[in-house]
Parts: C-alpha cells; sequence; structure tokens
C-alpha cells in the first residue's frame, strides 16, 4: 500500500493564522518605523518611503496595513493609548492606601510618557493637525482614561462608601486639565521632564477624588 503522502499546503484554518500574524508583525514593525522616524524629523517632513526603509518592509506591505501616513500615526496613537492603559493597570497595588497608589501611578505614565518624547508628542501636537480623525482618536483616548479613572474611584467607594460616584463630565475634566499641563511642558521644550508634574498631577486628582465626599449634614454629623 503506498504511503500517504503530506499535504503540500497547510490547512486552510494555519495558513490564515500565519498570515494573519505576518501582516500583525508587519504592521507592528510600520508603526515602529514611524516611531523611530520622528526621532529625528517633524512628521509633516516624513515620507512613507521613510517609514518603509526604517521598517525594512515594502511600500506594497505599507499600503496593505495603512492607506497614508495620516493613518499609520493614527495607529501610533492606538498603540501608546494601549501601552499607557496596561502601564497604569499593571502600577496599581490595591493593598495600598489610595493617595500612594495615585502618586505611583502617576510617576509611571508620566515617566512612560517622557521615555518616548517623539511619539508623545506626535500624540499630543501633530495627532490635531490630521483633521477629524485625529481629534476623534484624542477623544477616545480621553474617554478611555476617564472610563478608567472612574473605576478606580469605584474601587475606593468600596472601602469609601462615603463617597460619590466620578461623573463622565469630571472625568474628562480632569483628564483634560492633565493634558493641558503635558501640552504646556511641551511648548516649554520640557517633555523629557514630564515626572516632574508628578506632585502638581498627583495633588490635582487627588482634591477631585475628595471632593467627591459627600458633605455631613449640619447639625446631625450623618452624611
Amino acid at each position: 500500500m503506498d504511503k500517504v503522502n503530506a499535504p503540500r499546503h497547510p490547512p486552510q484554518a494555519a495558513l490564515k493564522t500565519t498570515l494573519s500574524a505576518a501582516a500583525t508583525e508587519h504592521r507592528q514593525r510600520l508603526l515602529d518605523g514611524l516611531a523611530e522616524a520622528l526621532g529625528d524629523q517633524a512628521f509633516a517632513d516624513i515620507t512613507i518611503a521613510d517609514i518603509v526603509a526604517r521598517a525594512r518592509v515594502s511600500k506594497r506591505t505599507f499600503y496593505e496595513q495603512f492607506a497614508s501616513k495620516e493613518a499609520c500615526l493614527l495607529g501610533l496613537g492606538e498603540r501608546l493609548c494601549d501601552q499607557t492603559l496596561a502601564l497604569i493597570a499593571a502600577n496599581y497595588q490595591f493593598d495600598e492606601d489610595w493617595v500612594t497608589q495615585l502618586r505611583k501611578v502617576t510617576h509611571a505614565y508620566l515617566s512612560s510618557l517622557e521615555s518616548q518624547t517623539a511619539v508623545m508628542r506626535a500624540a499630543y501636537i501633530e495627532m490635531m493637525t490630521i483633521g477629524p480623525e485625529g481629534l476623534a482618536l484624542r477623544r477616545r483616548m480621553g474617554e478611555r482614561f476617564g472610563q478608567f479613572l472612574i473605576m478606580q474611584v469605584e474601587a475606593f467607594r468600596a472601602v469609601e462608601p462615603s463617597k460619590r460616584p466620578l461623573t463622565p463630565a469630571l472625568a474628562t475634566a480632569v483628564i483634560g486639565g492633565i493634558n493641558e499641563l503635558i501640552l504646556q511642558a511641551i511648548e516649554r521644550g520640557e517633555a523629557h521632564q514630564l515626572s516632574s508634574l508628578t506632585p502638581t498631577v498627583t495633588e490635582f486628582v487627588q482634591a477631585v477624588i475628595q471632593s467627591l465626599e459627600v458633605p455631613l449634614e449640619a447639625g446631625n454629623g450623618k452624611p
């Protein structure tokens, strides 16, 4: 009896997995290529040829992932947002008091941004130059950070039930204030020193969270 020969081609599911992994790798290399280029050039001066040269892929591969260099910048902004949220979550230690947690997470967040100043500058400034899509991404990023802050206040309320919930509007205001401090630092040429804002940001967020305490009714000492 003849031996059954192994198939020349992998099964369809395995082939799709391989192609998907390759596409993911190419996308990350292109994002890395843009991030590297931003360290040497203004975004307006960067070309797709610059990006693919640093990523060591072809222009065809670029266009399989992104429609334009602006779309690539949006992808880089999304990745920065994901990385920052993961960093914040990783630095929360619920066995510590919330003020200590706030200070540690704030320092980790700002230190992460200052370690990649070119990408951070692009996310905060260049993103606003590419029209409605850039504005929409900045808004989504703010909403995600705001939702995270709301969840943390809910965690605080589990042990301090006297606090009121943090509303989405107030969370947006907090994120907006922090972003403004970061933008001012960028404009002053201090993007590499963002961690020095830790005390100010901590004090600001702490004041907002403390303001959520339900005031005592006059005369009876009850909330």
